[in-house]
């Protein structure tokens, strides 16, 4: 009984009403004629069959009436379940568009690589986009075509279309409006002059230039919607928002490529000044000497030994000097294995290559808490500040120690007993600079001053996620 009341509760109240009223109104209906008109006129059977014969035509009336009704119902249901499919399907849709937007968004933001830069950002165009085919041209400042990366178009299909497009047609139109151009189908357009022998047919297209500070530095070309005949306003939308994305990722990737070659530039004439005040001075003073001591050796043999002793001594310093710049300059690895075992290793090849006597302590327990970005700056700073020791400290020990402090997460310092450290004097070297970078990256503090008894100390603090959360 309670399943019936549910079901009927289903309906329109109008239609439960009427189901119920109708019925009983031509009930009634039908045995007041029968008793009032039928049964004077007509023999009781006749009158009955008359009576029946009426019930049923109004039965059949009313039911086709209820089943329009509901016929009618069942129409604008199914339009309604169809409309909201469509709709749950764009929102989907816009979903995990909006959610490749993001993605490509962080993706751009974490490369630094130019070449790479402008590949993520066409294969990210065309995902974002639902697009089979997608585009980035570059140009210069005469607005000449020098780079075109494609995604979607194998390498034979690129190597059979040939050379990089000219920028005439709808490319040269959005290189010159600077505006979206949004197309049902490319050939339809006016500024259409069609495609190159051996390139896929495109009909659908959407463009958008990339511009940053005013300036067009490219064009982002989508064709061949998938699904749909066209690309749409939400289309056009988040390839716009990609297009300020990449113009930002472009720029800062070719500001890192700057600052690159000007810290190598950097590094080079540090490294001609060091030598030449060092190592080259030296060594002019090693040759003066001895050719002094040359001149000399017949008439003062005594004092020409001297001589060629005290070269000798300073032979074997510059040669101590430059087996420094070779520890510097050389590649660290080992940033990949536990630093119980990374550092050791590390400070092994440093002291015997420098002359150092380097010892290690490394707190397991506090090692287990690290992610690999932070066990990564852990040694790549310890690798720095050694290299500096050999280079700059003339110290004979070194002590590295990892541990955990209480409130201060996991700790890595490196001391020596050299000339020292004087904040004051503004020092701040290619090393010095690497470690500052490598530990703002992973959310740590590096401080650079004296130790105790001496010397150098660099500290690094890193935070441990399980102390966060304690």
């Amino acid at each position: 009984m309670g399943a019936v009341r549910a079901r009927a509760r289903a309906f329109p109240r109008g239609i439960r009403i009427s189901a119920f009223v109708l019925p009983s109104l031509l009930l009634g209906a039908l045995i007041l004629f029968e008793h009032f008109v039928l049964d004077p006129l007509l023999p009781s059977s006749l009158s009955h069959l008359v009576t029946f014969l009426l019930g049923v035509v109004g039965v059949i009336a009313f039911s086709l009436a209820i089943f329009d009704r509901l016929s009618e119902l069942q129409l604008r249901e199914r339009e309604q379940r169809e409309r909201l499919g469509d709709l749950a399907e764009a929102l989907e849709r816009r979903g995990r568009q909006l959610q490749a937007l993001n993605e490509a968004g962080i993706s751009l933001a974490a490369e630094l690589d130019t070449a790479a830069v402008l590949q993520k950002i066409v294969e990210a165009a065309r995902e974002v986009a639902g697009a089979r085919y997608a585009a980035l041209g570059i140009f210069n400042e005469n607005g000449e075509v020098v780079q075109f990366l494609t995604a979607g178009i194998t390498r034979e299909q690129r190597e059979r279309i040939g050379l990089l497009p000219r920028g005439r047609g709808l490319l040269g139109l959005l290189q010159d409006e600077q505006r979206p151009i949004r197309l049902r189908s490319i050939a339809e357009h006016p500024a259409s002059v069609g495609f190159p022998p051996n390139h896929p047919p495109m009909g659908s297209f959407l463009g958008v230039p990339i511009v940053w500070r005013g300036r067009s530095v490219g064009n982002l070309y989508l064709t061949e919607k998938i699904g749909p005949p066209e690309f749409t306003e939400e289309d056009e939308e988040a390839i716009v928002t990609l297009a300020a994305q990449a113009a930002v990722a472009i720029e800062n990737a070719r500001l890192y490529e700057q600052v690159g070659r000007i810290s190598v530039l950097e590094e080079r004439q540090r490294i001609g000044m060091d030598l030449h005040d060092g190592a080259m001075q030296s060594l002019y003073g090693v040759g003066l000497l001895l050719e002094d001591a040359g001149e000399r050796v017949s008439a003062e043999p005594s004092a020409s030994r001297a001589a060629i002793e005290r070269g000798i001594e300073l032979l074997n310093n510059a040669i101590a000097d430059m087996r420094r710049y070779v520890v510097g300059l050389r590649p660290i690895h080992g940033a990949e294995r536990p630093l119980s075992e990374s550092l050791p290793s590390l400070a092994s090849e440093v002291g015997r290559q420098a002359g150092l006597t380097i010892r290690v302590d490394v707190d397991r327990d506090a090692e287990r808490d690290l992610d690999p970005e932070q066990r990564e700056a852990a040694f790549y700073v310890a690798a720095d500040a050694l290299t500096n020791i050999a280079r700059h400290a003339r110290a004979t020990r070194a002590g590295i120690r990892f541990a955990r402090e209480r409130g201060r997460g996991a700790i890595l310092e490196v001391v020596d007993n050299g000339i020292g450290f004087e904040p004051s004097a503004g020092t701040d070297g290619m090393g010095l600079r690497n470690m500052r970078e490598r530990a703002f990256v992973v959310g740590g503090r590096l401080a650079v001053d004296r130790a105790p008894d001496g010397g150098t100390r660099v500290r690094l603090e890193l935070p441990l996620e399980r102390e966060a959360q304690a």
